[in-house]
Formats: C-alpha cells, structure tokens, sequence
C-alpha cells in the first residue's frame, strides 16, 4: 500500500520539478544566478534524495529530472564565475544522463561542458567537448546539432581558425534554420537569429569586429526583454566590437548600458567582457575611455 502510493506521487513531483525549474530559469534570465544558487542546491539536493528512495518504476523519470537541475546548477555557478563548481555539476549531470539513456539530455550536457570550457578559454577541450555532443547524430535534433556546432565554432575561434570557426557556424545555421518548432526541445533556443549573434562573438574573437557590429545591432532590436541578464552580456560584446572598430564614444556608451544591468544580475560572464572591452579601448589609444570604464567597473561592480 505504501509502494502504491509512493509510485503514484512519484510522477506528481516529476512534474512539480520541471514546472518550478522553468520558474527558476524565468528568474535568472531576469536577474542572473545569485539569488537562486542556494535554493536551487537545495531542490538539486530534493531531486537527488527522491532519487536514491525512488522505485525502479519511476526512475527514468527522476534521473532525468534531477540531471535537469544538476546542468542548472552548474551553469549558475559558471554566470556566477565559478567555473570549477560548474563543471563539477555539469559532470554529475552527465552522468545522472547517461544513466537514464537519455540521448537529448546527454548531447546538451556535453554542450554545456564545452560552454564552460569555452569560458575557461580552452579551445582544444572547447572542440572535444562539442564534437563528443554530435556523437550519433541521427539521435539528436536540429537545434541540438546547431547549439554543439555553435560551440565548436568558439573552440574554433578561440585557436584562431578562421576557416574551421566558420564551416561550423555555417552547419549551425544551416540545422537551426531546418528546426521544426518544438517547445520540448531542451535547445529550443538555438534558433537562426541566436546563430548569428553567437557568430558575432566569434568574429570579435577572431579580431574581425567590424564584420560583429551589424550582427550585434539587429539583434539588439529584436531583443526579447524577458532574456536581460543576455541582454546586458550582448551589450558588453558590442562596446568591445566598438572598441575594435576605433568609436570609443560608442564603446563606453554601450558599456554602460551594459553596466546599468550588470549591477542587478552581477553575471561574472559580462563583468569579464566589460573588462575586455576597457583593455581593448587601451590597446587602440582611447586612454582616457578606458580609464573612465575600469573606474566605473571598480565602483560599481565592488
């Protein structure tokens, strides 16, 4: 009797646990990962328990949700700037997927490793990550092969090839423009127009920051105002595509823009591209721009 009644909440608090994941990824793409990296740990640690006294008969379901909340953890942890805690939870998460013979799951974790390892600035480990993610391909979907080559690409352009950032970015687009709508696609996201952004940051990487500049523009007026924490990260990459082109005025406009968001979502990926952006204001003689960002940054991001 109390197996029966174990197995027939079990999949209620599956349920209950995608629901308020989606709330808590509402949250952080509103106000970034600080104010929810203590909850989330604890409903990982929920998840986690549930799985342990779980029935064999609901366990697919529990590894899969409970690999949801470990990736999210971890990619709080990486906003938040700690990369090491994020791919700690990234590999906890792989395996929970691997587990439960999850294909989907398994692809965008490895994805999401190769994000973590792009953050790092580790090219090589970049690429092997986001290759190992397109492994057995007729499995996955278009917008999982798409967000894996987008990171390919970065491993690409972070070693400085041109050619090979490229060709990837090309299949990206090619697989995100043949996606079918399909909300439970855990890449739904990755669709032309994200492509072409995440292309821009690559050709900032690459040192072409004009070739950014429009890219970064016209996405920015399509911008989806619940994605701010995006929003202030998008920002930063265009005051570093200004700083390149030599309009520094430009450059330290958007930066505070981005700044003014910044403070509120406190995301340790746009602080490290603002800083980028003041070193790059240097390197092209806007001393004075420069000297007024790494200020601004000093006081205000304490």
């Amino acid at each position: 009797m109390v197996h029966a009644a174990a197995e027939r909440t079990e999949p209620a608090l599956v349920g209950a646990l995608l629901n308020t994941l989606q709330q808590y990824v509402i949250t952080d793409n509103l106000a970034g990962p600080h104010s929810l990296l203590t909850v989330v740990a604890q409903q990982t640690s929920f998840a986690e328990r549930l799985l342990t006294e779980s029935r064999e008969r609901n366990r697919g379901d529990l590894l899969h949700v409970t690999a949801r909340f470990a990736e999210f953890t971890g990619w709080l942890h990486q906003d938040a700037g700690d990369l090491h805690t994020a791919m700690r939870w990234s590999n906890t998460a792989l395996d929970l997927a691997q587990e439960a013979g999850d294909a989907h799951l398994t692809s965008y974790i490895r994805m999401r490793k190769s994000n973590i390892a792009s953050d790092a600035r580790k090219p090589d480990l970049t690429i092997a990550f986001a290759r190992a993610a397109l492994q057995k391909p007729g499995a996955l979907t278009p917008r999982l092969k798409a967000v894996a080559l987008r990171q390919e690409a970065h491993g690409h352009a972070l070693a400085g090839s041109y050619d090979e950032c490229a060709r990837a970015l090309d299949h990206a687009f090619q697989h995100a423009a043949d996606a079918p709508d399909d909300d439970a696609d855990i890449a739904r996201y990755c669709t032309p127009s994200y492509v072409e952004m995440e292309a821009a940051h690559c050709w900032v990487e690459l040192g072409q920051p004009a070739k950014a500049l429009a890219t970064l523009q016209q996405g920015l007026a399509e911008w989806h105002p619940d994605f701010r924490r995006d929003l202030g990260l998008c920002l930063a990459r265009l005051a570093i595509a200004h700083a390149g082109t030599e309009q520094p005025d430009e450059a330290l406009t958007v930066a505070q823009h981005s700044l003014a968001i910044t403070t509120e979502t406190r995301s340790a990926r746009t602080k490290h591209q603002l800083h980028r952006a003041a070193e790059l204001l240097d390197t092209t003689g806007a001393h004075d721009h420069a000297r007024h960002l790494r200020h601004t940054l000093r006081t205000t991001l304490r």
